[in-house]
């Protein structure tokens, strides 16, 4: 219909314009009857009088459709770019921080007082029918690093239910470690998530399931993470780890549980050090629960918990091999209206399970359990920035001589995220 009516538009264009020059003369022409002299009958015999025939309504047609034809064909290939361009989305954020913590000790040693930047993202990502690509890097004043770089394939049949991720990509283990940097409402995650999973990352492949309300994700890696000082990204055994969480979301209610199991090859040092490498249990289990209320009219109530035991951790970018460990968080957070809000969580961790805390030299030792009560106030200015203010109490276990102090390691975090 479309095509029809533009082609019959065009057709009377056309001939109000042939009839229009065939009647007016050309600009600057002199008329003939005012200008030129009377001509005799063999003069005008002799000239010409014959005028080209004008196109037919078909060829008008004809030539109409052509056009109209161009034009369509133009438009599918711009429908077809910008159906290609909106599956490529570009995301990113930056954390901008001021930081101070108190001095270590009544000398004045240790702590800080500094501007910096903290993470500073971007991302890309395309999604198709049946893959997705996703790119991710950080970068801050000291360095540039790649964060995740995954290809994933949506099985065909569950719409997109069903996925395999080969790459480096995040380990799927409990709650707080895959988690968005940008979405939690504390500065850091807790001491016991960065301990037992650093970097949250790792090279391999997992499978991701959901069916209702159950969520299954369990992969294959290779072990080490991203912030392994002697094997960032790489494997030290001919074993690989298995990582991988069962839980549940009924929107208010959701938890899991997790498992891994690996080896990873090692020397300890120390008072007992060993003469070869060996072999050491990489194992852990975990479970978390959050649940999601509205309970008070200032606005939504989020509880949230998770519990962390296993053999083998990371800390300052070494392994502690073999050495049993555990530890937990809980934080409740408060929604006030849309813009505001408030929360508080414990987190505590164990370097040694079963070792009661001591102390050599006058000073506390190294392994010993640290708690950490912190309280946060967020503010979101819009969608896209939003600053906390955090102050946190570290308190790290004494012996019972009670002969050194707790250090003075309080810290404050003024943060300003913006995101797009």
């Amino acid at each position: 219909m479309t095509k029809n009516l533009l082609a019959a538009l065009l057709t009377l264009t056309t001939s109000a314009a042939l009839a229009q020059t065939a009647e007016t003369p050309a600009a600057g022409a002199t008329p003939p009857a005012e200008s030129a002299p009377a001509q005799s009958a063999e003069s005008s015999a002799a000239q010409p009088t014959e005028t080209p025939a004008a196109p037919s309504v078909d060829d008008r047609l004809t030539t109409t459709e052509g056009k109209v034809a161009a034009i369509e064909e133009q438009n599918i290939e711009t429908k077809t770019d910008l159906s290609a361009l909106k599956k490529l989305q570009f995301s990113g954020y930056v954390q901008a921080r001021f930081g101070a913590q108190q001095s270590l000790d009544d000398s004045g040693a240790g702590g800080f007082n500094r501007f910096y930047i903290r993470r500073s993202r971007l991302k890309a990502t395309y999604t198709g029918d049946v893959a997705q690509y996703m790119f991710q890097i950080d970068a801050t004043t000291s360095s540039v690093s790649l964060k995740d770089v995954e290809a994933t394939l949506f099985i065909p049949g569950t719409k997109q239910r069903l996925s395999l991720t080969v790459g480096q990509t995040k380990w799927p283990f409990g709650y707080e470690a895959p988690q968005s940097s940008s979405e939690r409402e504390f500065p850091e995650r807790s001491l016991v998530v960065r301990s037992f999973l650093p970097g949250e990352r790792d090279v391999g492949a997992k499978f991701n399931g959901r069916w209702g309300v159950f969520r299954l994700n369990v992969g294959i890696f290779n072990g080490n993470g991203i912030q392994n000082t002697n094997f960032i990204g790489t494997d030290n055994d001919k074993e690989k780890d298995v990582v991988g969480r069962a839980g549940f979301d009924l929107g208010w209610l959701s938890g899991g549980v997790s498992g891994w199991r690996g080896l990873t090859l090692g020397k300890r040092t120390g008072s007992t050090p060993d003469a070869f490498r060996t072999a050491y249990a990489r194992n852990r289990i975990g479970a978390d629960a959050q649940v999601y209320l509205d309970l008070i009219p200032l606005g939504g109530t989020a509880i949230k918990a998770e519990y962390i035991a296993g053999k083998s951790y990371q800390r300052s970018g070494n392994e502690i091999y073999g050495t049993p460990a555990g530890g937990w968080w809980a934080m409740v957070v408060q929604n006030i209206g849309l813009s505001d809000a408030l929360a508080v969580r414990y987190d505590h961790f164990d370097f040694e399970n079963g070792r009661k805390a001591v102390e050599a030299d006058g000073k506390l030792g190294s392994n010993n359990a640290v708690g950490t009560l912190g309280a946060t106030a967020i503010h979101y200015f819009g969608e896209n920035l939003k600053v906390s203010a955090t102050y946190e109490l570290l308190s790290t276990a004494t012996a019972d001589s009670g002969s050194v102090e707790d250090p003075k390691d309080n810290l404050f975090t003024l943060q300003f995220q913006a995101r797009f």
